[in-house]
């Protein structure tokens, strides 16, 4: 008996698939399935009743798996505190997010780890929201922010933040004095979208088609600070983050208008590898995001959020 063949047959009892399984451990279904069988003739007893519709553990699968979860996590447990003794003065650490989250959330927690952790080397990509999290499952990278829960197996997705959208105008512009507007106020406005978020924008799309309104688009544009530029030069109105114009609005460059019928949240999920080894320094900053709390830190962080590097990534980037 090895601690391959535990894994698998962990993977097969909680799939209750050795297909599922085999994606899990990315192993073809064969592979884990021969797995199976060689566990089996080790300890002279079938772990699985084959002979039944669904896959089902026999007493003795159930016996085992109790023992095979603690051998495993034991194992787990002996590699991270080892890894202990050096991880945190020489390691590094990867992640990928959309637009919004690095801009304008990641500082924050990421202030407090370097502090924390100096040593560490961190990369921050900007990924395809549907990407991110095959690359986190694939180790391309250790830790991904996305707006939805991934469909992974393996994946444990935490909800680390909630935003809305505002619809944003110069100061100048005869709406910004409005109490309120509804979408038919808006007919005849030039709009700047930000074509790179394209969920957001089909959103923004479809709330005017639902009114019967045309929107009328201006420009399209690659970031949140090229559109907020372009409302402030007064070439359109937007629809856009809260966060991203949280600077904005207190300095009084940009306004925000209350918008009838405008009701698309945003949250930003954090995801990382919720099974096997993760590093130290991985598991450290899941814990300083899981608990930091961006009330209070964002209207400050947002005047420096520009000076985090973001590296593009060998992936095609998106928002």
């Amino acid at each position: 008996m090895d601690l391959l063949q535990l894994e698998h047959f962990l993977a097969v009892a909680e799939e209750k698939s050795f297909t599922r399984a085999a994606e899990r451990v990315f192993r073809t279904q064969p592979a884990v399935s021969q797995s199976v069988k060689k566990l089996e003739a080790e300890i002279g007893v079938a772990l699985f009743a084959r002979d039944l519709p669904d896959l089902t553990l026999t007493e003795a699968g159930t016996s085992l798996l109790d023992y095979a979860r603690r051998i495993v996590k034991l194992r787990d447990d002996a590699v991270r505190q080892v890894g202990r003794l050096h991880d945190l003065n020489t390691g590094h650490l990867t992640i990928a997010a959309y637009e919004s989250a690095a801009v304008y959330l990641l500082p924050g927690p990421l202030r407090k780890y370097f502090r924390q952790f100096p040593q560490i080397k961190v990369g921050i990509y900007r990924g395809r929201l549907d990407e991110i999290p095959r690359q986190v499952m694939d180790r391309e990278i250790d830790v991904g922010f996305v707006k939805d829960e991934p469909a992974f197996h393996g994946l444990k997705s935490v909800v680390v933040h909630s935003d809305d959208m505002i619809l944003i105008s110069s100061p100048r512009h005869p709406l910004s004095a409005r109490p309120r507007v509804q979408v038919k106020d808006l007919g005849n406005e030039p709009f700047v979208l930000h074509h790179l978020c394209s969920t957001t924008e089909q959103k923004i799309l479809r709330l005017f088609e639902a009114h019967g309104v045309r929107c009328n688009i201006a420009a399209e544009l690659w970031s949140f600070e090229n559109v907020k530029h372009f409302v402030q030069q007064d070439i359109g109105l937007a629809i856009v983050p809260r966060v991203s114009v949280l600077q904005e609005l207190a300095a009084g460059t940009l306004v925000g208008i209350p918008m009838e019928g405008l009701d698309i949240p945003r949250r930003t999920l954090m995801v990382f590898r919720d099974r096997g080894y993760v590093s130290e320094s991985a598991q450290q900053f899941i814990d300083v995001v899981r608990k930091f709390s961006w009330e209070g830190w964002l209207p400050q962080a947002v005047k420096t959020a520009h000076t985090v590097p973001i590296k593009p990534h060998r992936l095609k980037t998106g928002t």
